[in-house]
Parts: C-alpha cells; sequence; structure tokens
C-alpha cells in the first residue's frame, strides 16, 4: 500500500517536478514568499514530498506550523537554491552539506533547529523554535 509520501511523490512527478526538483542540491519552504526552512537532500523531489506529508500530518512542530500558517491562508511554497555539480556521492554530500550552511547562515530561517557552523557544516548550533512567536511573526 502506498504511503501518503508515496503519493505526493507521484503526484509532483506527474505535475511535470521531476525536471526541476528530482536532483542533489539546496531547496527552501517558503511562508508567503519567505524562505522559513532550508534543507539539502540527494532527491529534493522525494524529500519535498516527506515535507508535504509531514505539512498534512502535522508529525513536527515546524510542519504544524506550516499547516497553520496554511489554514490562515498563506500559501506554503518550495523552490530550489542549489543544484550540486558534483557527480560521485561522497563529494555531492559534502558539496550540498556546505552550501546548505551557507544559505542557512544567509537566509536565517525561522524553522530551521540546527544551523552548520561555517568552519565545519558538520557541527552545529541549535536553534529554539518558538511555534507561538513564529505564528505571530508570520500571521
Amino acid at each position: 500500500m502506498a504511503t501518503y509520501e508515496d503519493n505526493a511523490y507521484n503526484w509532483m512527478k506527474r505535475k511535470g517536478l521531476a525536471s526541476k526538483y528530482e536532483h542533489a542540491g539546496i531547496y527552501c519552504i517558503k511562508i508567503d514568499n519567505d524562505i522559513v526552512y532550508i534543507g539539502k537532500s540527494g532527491n529534493m523531489l522525494r524529500r519535498i514530498a516527506q515535507h508535504y506529508a509531514g505539512i498534512k500530518m502535522g508529525t513536527e512542530k515546524k510542519y504544524r506550523i506550516m499547516a497553520e500558517a496554511e489554514r490562515k491562508g498563506h500559501p506554503i511554497t518550495f523552490d530550489v537554491l542549489y543544484y550540486a555539480k558534483s557527480r560521485r556521492y561522497a563529494d555531492k554530500l559534502a558539496e550540498i552539506g556546505e552550501k546548505e550552511g551557507e544559505f542557512i547562515r544567509k537566509y536565517n530561517p525561522i524553522l530551521n533547529t540546527q544551523i552548520p557552523k561555517a568552519e565545519n557544516w558538520e557541527r552545529w548550533d541549535i536553534n529554539e523554535v518558538d511555534a507561538r512567536a513564529i505564528l505571530q511573526a508570520i500571521l
């Protein structure tokens, strides 16, 4: 039996989004066109399907915040910030890990809880997510 995530993934493929998202890279989630979350993935289409399912099911705090914003009429959108250029798997992971940190530090998205350190992207500072304050700021 297909999961909600699988259904979302297949729906996005049918909508023609594979050419944009079925790559390794850095993506963002926006509320009202403001970047609120940045992530990395070896397959952004699959990861976005996971996020979409998370928003619909409210499985984590960040998803419940996004669902509430969407419920109040604020559009949730996804976009690509960076496509990986490396071909080898290990090189690709290091490339997108480093780039993700650069983008997170640049945009400071309010729903990212781990902020990669500039000197080593594999280490991070923790950002506490205050759902009430975020919802007040967004809504």
